[in-house]
């Protein structure tokens, strides 16, 4: 089991491919075995992907106390120290819903390590609300004995849709879901990383924060999400300098689990770009407009 010794704790994290470019890094609570973003590592992608287990959940070591520069600080810190173990000086970084907010936090407190940053529904939230924690994830955690809640709760984050094969395919994930919360033990239960910069008070503060991001960034997102609005998603398309944003209107939160070869396709393409390897053709003006 490959794990990385930090402060007297162990991060967990996996590898996946090969690949001699720049690899893929990526953190979250936990991953589901063959998605994304293990399947970065295949085509059209082709990455090395190291997924790293946020200190506090399954295989990493436990936290009793929130840390004092806050989880997805030391979530972010740690990633960078999980490359520095593996001897990689510079990476991609991708994050879904709370690992997108690790990637914010890594692109303010790390630039100098992104080659770029990749957030799947994972734009910091509205304030509206207060800057506390997502009060979904607080009902989530009071309740994760209830499946009855859990499949509530998750049905807003999901959104919307009468694909009658998608539904189908939302039934299997309530229950495996509702397992899941189900099994934490009370100090996973008990961690609630809130939202990310809560010093941010109001929507206009955030757009400050996010004008400062010095890092290339695609933001994914999806127009049916129960958690990142899609104000959220245009606030950070708006004001991050450097920034591209894919949006789909039939997602919502879940799309990483759901449609995750649509996330790989505009990675790729996204990868391309910033490597210079795009197709030329992609590049070409209308003869309509260029004489």
């Amino acid at each position: 089991m490959p794990t990385c010794e930090i402060d007297g704790a162990r991060v967990w994290y996996d590898s996946f491919g090969e690949d001699e470019r720049l690899p893929m890094f990526s953190s979250a609570m936990g991953f589901e075995g063959g998605g994304y973003p293990e399947i970065l590592a295949s085509s059209p992608t082709s990455r090395r992907v190291v997924q790293v287990q946020a200190r506090g959940y399954g295989r990493s070591s436990r936290v009793t106390e929130t840390p004092p520069e806050g989880w997805l600080a030391l979530w972010a810190d740690d990633v960078c120290r999980v490359a520095d173990a593996l001897g990689v000086e510079r990476f991609y970084y991708t994050g879904v819903s709370h690992g997108g907010g690790i990637g914010w936090y890594i692109a303010l407190r790390h630039p100098e390590r992104l080659a770029g940053f990749i957030s799947v529904v994972g734009t910091p939230h509205d304030r509206e609300g207060g800057t506390a924690s997502s009060a979904g994830r607080a009902i989530v955690q009071a309740n994760r004995h209830d499946p009855a809640v859990i499949r509530q709760q998750f049905e807003i984050l999901a959104g919307w849709t009468d694909d009658p094969t998608r539904l189908e395919g939302r039934e299997h994930m309530y229950a495996h879901v509702a397992a899941r919360m189900a099994a934490q033990d009370e100090s996973e239960a008990a961690i609630n990383q809130g939202k990310p910069f809560p010093e941010a008070t109001t929507d206009e503060e955030l757009a400050a924060i996010l004008r400062t991001v010095d890092v290339p960034t695609l933001i994914l997102a999806g127009m049916r999400d129960g958690v990142i609005s899609p104000l959220s998603s245009l606030r950070g398309i708006v004001n991050v300098p450097r920034a591209k944003a894919v949006f789909w209107e039939d997602e919502g939160h879940m799309i990483a689990g759901e449609s995750p070869a649509r996330l790989a396709r505009e990675v790729g393409l996204w990868l391309s770009e910033q490597e210079g390897t795009a197709d030329p053709a992609d590049g070409i003006v209308s003869e309509v407009y260029s004489s």
